[in-house]
């Protein structure tokens, strides 16, 4: 039986992305067990990050970048910590690519792919816009829906110009494409075969919203998981479209986040 699968595409690709090197396989099928290891792995690479994060804040305690009163509960984290902190993200990395090499897959497997093709690239900026847009509607529905709650965006502040670059870059490399790599590139794509190897009808959209429901509600924010759905609705589709490459949804991603900051910014930039 000849099934569809989300590389095909790269079988009659003249220029080859390397999928048949010496040791890879194509990887075509998730069955059961498969995929609740697939969930073991994302969920460990959630702790990871959070150990990660752990490690870079314990030696800023007591520092002016975070000052912590346990009398008085009283709290404070500078906005450079909080840009530190974001370098925790890349240990989701590890956990896929444990998984790609104990399988012997190729890079591809888990979206590494087409990394400079400029119609993922556009296509991740349009998307992003459309985050951008998204993420302002839902989170006025939610302010009107709701009591007001501080989230955590609202620590992402650049206070000067060079700051906000790096902010940018941490959201595109360091939160951007590590949350795709392991959301979408692996999780996704395995959830997807995993339904279509069932005879799910309408198995990717299936996929689509599962991820996408978990992808919200893994940042532990009640508040803001229904426009986190909707982000990982559009990143997720995306991520479809163009064969689980991860340049697009990674900018896309990025740009969001990124415009995130810089409107809590404004005060300080200009």
């Amino acid at each position: 039986m000849v099934m569809e699968d989300p590389d095909i595409y790269e079988l009659e690709e003249s220029s080859g992305i390397g999928i048949f090197e010496p040791g890879t396989l194509l990887e075509s099928q998730v069955n059961g067990n498969q995929m609740v290891g697939v969930l073991g792995y994302t969920a460990i690479g959630m702790i990871l990050m959070v150990v990660a994060t752990v490690i870079i804040m314990l030696p800023l305690i007591g520092t002016p970048l975070i000052i912590i009163d346990f009398y008085s509960g009283y709290i404070y984290i500078d906005p450079l910590a909080m840009l530190l902190m974001t370098l925790a993200e890349i240990v989701f990395v590890i956990p896929p690519i444990y998984y790609i090499r104990k399988n012997g897959l190729p890079k591809s497997s888990i979206g590494i792919k087409n990394m400079l093709s400029p119609v993922d690239a556009i296509l991740g900026l349009v998307v992003g816009a459309l985050m951008i847009g998204a993420n302002i509607a839902m989170s006025w529905f939610m302010t009107q829906a709701s009591e007001p709650a501080p989230i955590a965006e609202d620590l992402l502040v650049a206070r000067n110009w060079p700051e906000m670059i790096a902010w940018t870059i941490a959201m595109v490399v360091f939160v951007g494409f590590t949350e795709e790599l392991i959301f979408r590139g692996f999780m996704q794509r395995r959830m997807e075969m995993y339904f279509r190897g069932r005879g799910t009808s309408n198995y990717k959209i299936v996929a689509l919203l599962i991820s996408s429901f978990i992808f919200g509600a893994i940042h532990l924010d009640l508040i803001g998981l229904p426009t986190r759905f909707v982000l990982g609705v559009l990143l997720g589709f995306l991520a479809q479209q163009r064969s689980y490459s991860l340049l697009g949804p990674s900018l896309a991603h990025g740009v969001n986040n990124s415009v995130v900051v810089f409107l809590s910014s404004i005060p300080f930039l200009f």
